[in-house]
Order: C-alpha cells, then structure tokens, then sequence
C-alpha cells in the first residue's frame, strides 16, 4: 500500500509539474493574443478574424486545468459555516462522506462531459475551423485531475483537508486554529 501510495504521490506530482506549466504558458498566451489583437485592430485596422475563439479556447482550457490546481493546492474559495463543527471526533465522518460524495459528483460530471464532447466532434468552429470538441474536452478532463488531486490530498492528510478552502490554509499557515 506504501509503495502504490508512493507511486501515487509521484504522478500526482508529475501531472502538477505540467499543470503549473501549463496554465502559466497558456495565461501568458492569451495576454499576447489579447494584445496582437488590440493593436491589430485598432493601430492597422485589420482585426484577426480568428483570434477571439482561440483566446476563448485557451481561456476555457485555463479555467479547467486552473480549477484542479486549485483543489491540488487548496486554493479553491470554500463556504461553509459548518466547518467547525465539522471539527468535533464525533463528526469526522461527515468529512469522508462529503469528500466521497465531491469525488462521486465530479466522476458523474465526467461522464456527461463526455458525452458534451462526442456531440461537439461533428461541430466546427466558424473562424478556425476546428472541431469544437478541442474547446469541451478541457472540463473532462480538468474534472479527471481534480479527482487525482482530491485522492491524493485524502490519501496523505485525511478526508478534512481535501475540500479545505483557501482561507483555512492561510490561518492555518499563520499559526491560527485548526
């Protein structure tokens, strides 16, 4: 069990590795295109006729891929009144039925995702004239990491930390309460 949790911490970090790759070239990407397109737009009147959907493309693409670097470094915004109570011995279960029941939720979305995607693969673009199956397919497969990460965070520190939202990690950090 050791090694396969290993082997998982391993992946896990592997895929994070690209993920923060990924996001940070993919953001500056779309800063470039939204600047190209300004000032071919507005300084040589000419605008890319194209250039909106891919920047809504990687824009999408960010989002999703975002979303599950945000469950990965709990950094995601989380509203709960309950969770003090939550806190108590005598309610712990309640944070592995809600973790359980999160990744349940997320494998359900997947699953239509993908049928959102295999109906988006006869739909093209209009300007790029590419199968829009490219821009769907980011939520699937974002979900599929988000479900990785959430695994990995139970497997190392419990069901409590998995859902922990961005302002519990930074009290936390600052030597508040837990």
């Amino acid at each position: 069990m050791n090694s396969f949790r290993n082997l998982f911490g391993q992946i896990d970090d592997l895929i994070a590795a690209v993920e923060d790759f990924f996001v940070i070239a993919i953001h500056g990407a779309i800063a470039l295109m939204v600047m190209l397109s300004v000032i071919l737009r507005y300084v040589f009147n000419d605008p890319l006729t194209w250039g909106e959907e891919l920047i809504v493309a990687m824009l999408t693409w960010m989002v999703f891929i975002g979303a599950a670097a945000a469950v990965r470094s709990q950094m995601h915004i989380r509203i709960d009144v309950m969770a003090p109570v939550f806190r108590m011995p005598k309610f712990t279960w309640v944070n592995v039925l809600t973790v359980f029941m999160g990744i349940v939720i997320m494998g359900t979305m997947v699953y239509g995702c993908i049928e959102q995607v295999l109906q988006e693969l006869v739909v093209d673009s209009p300007m790029m004239g590419v199968s829009k199956a490219w821009f769907a397919v980011a939520m699937p497969i974002g979900l599929v990491l988000m479900i990785i990460h959430a695994l990995r965070v139970w497997m190392d520190e419990g069901a409590a930390p998995v859902f922990r939202g961005e302002t519990e990690v930074v009290i936390m950090k600052e030597g508040g309460a837990q």
